[in-house]
């Protein structure tokens, strides 16, 4: 049977995108901004902490921040215009 793991998803700036394929190797691209230079790279979310201070000791990255996804609702309630007329 399939176990769902959780991911999540970290924007890693770079100096140069040449250094993009050794990002392969912490987790998955999903993906590169060549103008912006960052690789967004989905990683198990039990292995963050590590990965995250593993690739900050790495001189080709500038800085790594994580994705705000998780923190969002994503369950929206459209207002219908009687509802609003109401108020």
């Amino acid at each position: 049977m399939y176990k769902k793991v959780e991911r999540q998803a970290l924007y890693v700036w770079v100096y140069s995108l040449k250094w993009r394929k050794k990002l392969q190797r912490y987790g998955t691209i999903y993906y590169t901004s060549p103008k912006m230079k960052y690789v967004m790279l989905y990683v198990n979310s039990s292995k963050v902490p590590e990965i995250r201070k593993e690739l900050n000791s790495k001189n080709y990255v500038k800085r790594v921040s994580l994705a705000h996804r998780k923190e969002l609702d994503e369950h929206f309630v459209l207002k219908s215009k009687s509802t609003e007329e109401e108020n």
